[in-house]
């Protein structure tokens, strides 16, 4: 077999191909899905039972302009004038309504409260707290799409690293909040762009950063998991094959895809969930995420995924109330990295939600929010003490 051969033979495995035979062939893909939207058709039938995706209004939309020319994509909930701005950074191949419950349950008095006959995972939330006061804390929340993801425009050549996104996060918080206190959740990918953001800059995080959320994330490279065990680490050539065929042979990618829809559905609900009984409409959404993703954008990506280390940065989270959540189930980046940057900063809070996957924020929401909550709390009361200040921090953005 030719060299082009023995490369398009691997871009179609990653893709599906591999998958098809592991799960036994197109026929019994399609039988399992299938018998599995059937069972979940049935836990949907209450009125309002399945979430209604990315159809909540935002406050405020607009782009912010990078400095190498990417319009990234944000939306905003909530007052102008909240004590806190809350920035929410989405992980590899989603887009910011992969924060969907969190964006419906952090929102309002009090940081949000269980709203009546809302979706959640598999399970029904209702109301069980007192009734809202326009006395309680507020925050305004910011969910932005990553440059070449969602509604974002694509990064050019080369412009597809940890650096690159930290230099976005850094622009989102110059235009949505240049000064006050901060907040800064990550999922993922979300996450490592925090931890490459308190690399670059220590002082913004010493000043004005006053919480940090990181939900299924870590501050190595992502362990070999089903969809990666090819890919080892960011020193593997097989990663620069990927990215090259991914790259200039992107049809051949969108082949495999389309032509094992079932296989992909089945391997999304594998790596993002955890639990049996997660909800359909769960995985449907994720997978629409997934496949929106251009397999482009897919390969330019995976080297700094792989490359990615900053536990050399760890140390500027100190002092800032920091919450982890993770799910002890997550195939894509397992418990173990959460607990190691708990143990460099003892003063964390690691919240385990037991049965989860990669998407813990998508399929155990009440876990993710109360802790998220709870963080919000710390983050505000260390605010109100003047224990941050609300000046701008000096940066610049990295070399090119």
């Amino acid at each position: 077999m030719s060299t082009l051969g023995r490369i398009l033979g691997t871009a179609g495995v990653v893709t599906g191909v591999l998958g098809a035979a592991a799960l036994g062939g197109v026929t019994a893909q399609r039988v399992a899905v299938r018998k599995y939207q059937s069972a979940q058709a049935a836990l949907l039938t209450e009125p309002g039972a399945e979430p209604a995706f990315e159809a909540m209004d935002a406050d405020r939309t607009y782009s912010v302009d990078t400095w190498d020319g990417v319009a990234l994509h944000v939306e905003e909930v909530g007052p102008l004038d909240a004590p806190l701005t809350v920035i929410f950074a989405h992980g590899w191949t989603l887009r910011l309504g992969s924060w969907h419950f969190q964006r419906w349950g952090l929102a309002g008095p009090g940081f949000g409260e269980p709203h009546e006959a809302e979706s959640i995972g598999t399970r029904t939330a209702r109301r069980t707290g007192t009734a809202r006061m326009s006395a309680q804390p507020n925050a305004r929340l910011v969910f932005y799409d990553h440059r070449s993801h969602g509604k974002s425009t694509r990064a050019p050549e080369g412009h597809s690293t940890m650096d690159y996104l930290a230099a976005d996060l850094h622009s989102v918080i110059d235009t949505a909040a240049p000064t006050g206190p901060i907040v800064l959740i990550g999922h993922s990918m979300g996450g490592m762009a925090i931890f490459t953001l308190a690399a670059q800059d220590p002082d913004l995080f010493a000043d004005r950063v006053v919480g940090v959320g990181l939900v299924c994330t870590g501050a190595t490279y992502l362990k070999p998991s089903e969809l990666s065990k090819l890919l080892i680490a960011g020193g593997n050539p097989l990663v620069k094959v990927l990215k090259e065929v991914g790259s200039r042979y992107p049809a051949i990618f969108e082949r495999g895809r389309s032509s094992n829809r079932d296989a992909v559905w089945l391997l999304t609900r594998s790596l993002g969930f955890s639990r049996k009984d997660v909800s359909g409409a769960l995985v449907d959404y994720l997978d629409e995420m997934v496949s929106s993703t251009p397999v482009e954008v897919i390969a330019e990506f995976l080297p700094a995924l792989f490359a990615h280390d900053q536990t050399e940065a760890l140390p500027a989270l100190a002092g800032i109330p920091t919450m982890i959540v993770a799910g002890d189930q997550d195939r894509m980046t397992p418990l173990d990295r959460s607990q190691r940057i708990a143990e460099v900063l003892p003063d964390a809070r690691i919240v385990v939600a037991e049965g989860s996957g990669h998407m813990t924020m998508m399929e155990d929401p009440m876990v993710t929010n109360e802790a998220l909550r709870e963080l919000l709390r710390l983050a505000l009361a260390g605010a109100q003490t003047g224990q941050r200040s609300a000046k701008r921090s000096r940066w610049s953005r990295p070399a090119r």
